[in-house]
């Protein structure tokens, strides 16, 4: 998945981000380098969901989407502390694509969402293999509390600080 930001950081008006999701959709499609391109306007995170054409590798674009960022930051934080946690998510990932279970636009749940449940079967298994890393304190990635919180799309903030001093 791609982000594309601002360097002001500052929100963008809904129809704004409709719109230019719509012009990069129609840019992408003349471009003829993907198989596949469909816009997603109006979906909670309004994307661009496209197929490379040679490799056949999905991606999706979306648009000030901070908290996606900051949740990538995080699993690669999770990653980096057990060699383990990578290979079982990519596992428990591709064991959903093949089943037809990850598709949150058809009532399942996302990719991410089978990733958060490896990590939580991973802190709370006995004993532990990762700590929470949400919960511990020092080696903050921001240097500020706001620094440390995401706005969504939408409009809505969240807080998103963790140890990422792995």
């Amino acid at each position: 998945d791609l982000s594309l930001e601002f360097d002001d950081r500052q929100p963008r008006p809904s129809d704004e981000l409709k719109q230019m999701i719509t012009d990069l959709a129609e840019a992408i499609t003349e471009s003829k380098q993907m198989s596949e391109v469909s816009a997603r306007p109006n979906a909670r995170v309004p994307i661009v969901a496209l197929e490379d054409a040679s490799t056949k590798l999905k991606c999706d674009i979306g648009m000030c989407n901070e908290l996606a960022l900051i949740n990538s930051q995080l699993i690669r934080a999770y990653v980096l502390l057990d060699a383990r946690v990578r290979p079982l998510c990519l596992a428990v990932k591709r064991w959903a694509k093949r089943r037809q279970i990850n598709d949150p636009y058809r009532g399942s749940l996302s990719s991410y969402a089978y990733v958060l449940l490896v990590l939580h079967y991973l802190q709370t298994t006995s004993p532990p293999l990762l700590p929470p890393l949400q919960l511990l304190s020092g080696g903050e990635w921001g240097e500020s509390a706001e620094r440390m919180s995401a706005r969504t799309p939408d409009g809505r903030v969240f807080g998103c600080a963790f140890c990422a001093d792995t």
